[in-house]
Parts: C-alpha cells; structure tokens; sequence
C-alpha cells in the first residue's frame, strides 16, 4: 500500500501551478501600463546605478584648408558640458498569499488558482503604477530630476553653468490647435550649446477621460471642428501621430506628447530581481501554505 500524499508534498506539487497563474496574471496585458513601451529597460547587479548626463558636441568644422580653425590640417578636439547625474536605489517589494489546508483537502482547486491569480494581479498593478508615475508626478515640485527640477517645467536649466533654461511644460487643455503647438515646440528645442535638438513628437499621451477627443484630433479626414474643408495637418505631420491611452494616469487633464524614439534613451527602468514566486517551507506547522511573490 502506498503512503499517501500529505499536505506539504501537495503545497509543492501544487506550486507550479500557482506560479503560472501568478506569472500569467502579472504580465496580463490588461494589467500592464503602455508607459513600459518607452523605458529603456535594463538587468542590474548592484545595489544602486548611475545616469550621468553629458552635452552635445557643436558643430564639426571644416579640416584641412586655409580657412580651417587652427590652421591648415588641424583637427579641432571638442569637449562636452557635464550635465546632471542621477541615483537609482532598488527597492524591494513583496507580498504572499496563504492557502489553507481544508483548500487541499477539499481539493478546491479553483479557489486556490484564483489566490495565485489575485497576487499576480497585485504585482502587475504595482509595477504598471510605478511606470505610469513618472507622467503622474511630471508637474509635482516634490517629485524633482537631477537638475533640480520637475519632469515638466518651464525652468529646465541648460546646463550646470548656464543661467539658461528652457521650458517642456504647458497648461493648454487638450485640443488640435494645442497639439499643433506642441508639435512645433518640440521640433525647435536646442541642445545646451544652442544647436537643434529637435524632438520629433509622435506619441499623444492621454488619460482615459481624453480618449475620445485625442481620437477626433488625431484621426479625423480634415481639420477637426471647423466648417471648412481644411486638411488635417496631424496627418501628414512626422507621418502621423499615434494616441496610446493610460488608464494609470491620475489627473483627467493632463495629457503628454512623447519622442517614441528618444524616450528609452533617457526614460530608464532597471530590474535588479524580476518579480518572483515561491513557498515557504515553513508555514506546514500552521495548516497553511504560504507562497510569496518578491521583485526588487
């Protein structure tokens, strides 16, 4: 006669289980912030990491003529402004679930894969939440980058030296007009020594209650609410303009416009530990089965 089956070896027959259906619930796209999209997503080793910002080159001169800077055959070596650096401290985040005995042994099995389902739920929000935050505190003073000040401000200094700043920030409600406005803006930004830097603006950014009017702007044949027959410019500007909506995004107001690809240069994210799940080996004695999910 074989032994049967006691609660601890079902704990981790079951574990498998459990772990696919966290893992399944945690990467669920309806779970997921599209803010992921436009990180540069990195692995780390160690318990910190640094971002050091550095200036752009000027311009390259001409070489070897007599109108050449230094002199026929000279090369010019350039040299560029150090900008601002940034510290990024892991955290650590995690949370269990407990299952009790009677689930086992009532063979409750659907009961038991919705835990595992709830907790995967938890950790995808959590990650998701902290994704869309940076768009969330993009205006908040208490939330600053290294140059001291809010993601969106009209005082981005230009650089450690240079009393000049310049401005990404705006308070214009959501409208063509104002997407126009922003598009051009984001083409004539220059770079700390004055040269263009042009962002090219091809994502609108919006909560859910913009959905619709970023949909009319951005999608409508001609020039949205006018009686004329005016072509829409959003169409053939940058070869158009897509709208991704958030529904972390907290403020029904604010919406964004992102350069898809500069964004992951700049907008970074590092995994120190991916999420993970395991169980505890010592939870039997209490007629439970504790399993914990764990990222850092």
């Amino acid at each position: 006669m074989g032994t049967p089956m006691n609660t601890k070896e079902k704990a981790r027959w079951v574990l498998p289980i459990m772990r696919r259906e966290w893992d399944m619930a945690m990467q669920n796209p309806r779970v997921a912030s599209p803010a992921f999209r436009f990180y540069g997503i990195d692995g780390s080793s160690a318990s910190v990491e640094y971002s050091q910002g550095l200036g752009n080159f000027g311009l390259v001169p001409e070489y070897n003529s007599a109108s050449a800077e230094g002199g026929p055959g000279a090369i010019a070596y350039d040299s560029f402004a150090e900008l601002y650096e940034t510290t990024f401290t892991h955290k650590e985040y995690a949370k269990g679930v407990s299952v009790e005995r009677k689930l086992f042994d009532d063979d409750q099995r659907g009961l038991i894969r919705r835990k595992a389902q709830t907790l995967g739920f938890a950790f995808g929000r959590t990650r998701a939440t902290h994704a869309s935050s940076v768009f969330n505190n993009a205006f908040s003073a208490s939330y600053v980058g290294a140059d001291a000040v809010a993601l969106c401000s009209a005082s981005h200094p230009v650089n450690k030296t240079s009393a000049t700043t310049f401005s990404n920030a705006g308070s214009t409600a959501l409208s063509y007009d104002a997407v126009i406005s922003t598009l051009i803006a984001g083409q004539d930004l220059n770079d700390d020594r004055g040269n263009p830097m042009q962002s090219i603006y091809d994502v609108l950014y919006v909560p859910t209650a913009l959905q619709g009017t970023a949909y009319e702007i951005v999608k409508a044949i001609a020039k949205p609410a006018t009686a004329d027959n005016d072509a829409n410019a959003l169409s053939w500007i940058a070869g158009g303009l897509e709208v991704v909506v958030d529904p972390y995004l907290t403020d029904a107001n604010n919406w964004f416009m992102i350069d898809s690809g500069m964004a992951p240069l700049h907008l970074l994210w590092f995994n120190r530990v991916l999420p993970e799940f395991a169980m505890s080996d010592e939870s039997a004695f209490h007629l439970r089965a504790d399993y914990r999910g764990y990222m850092r």
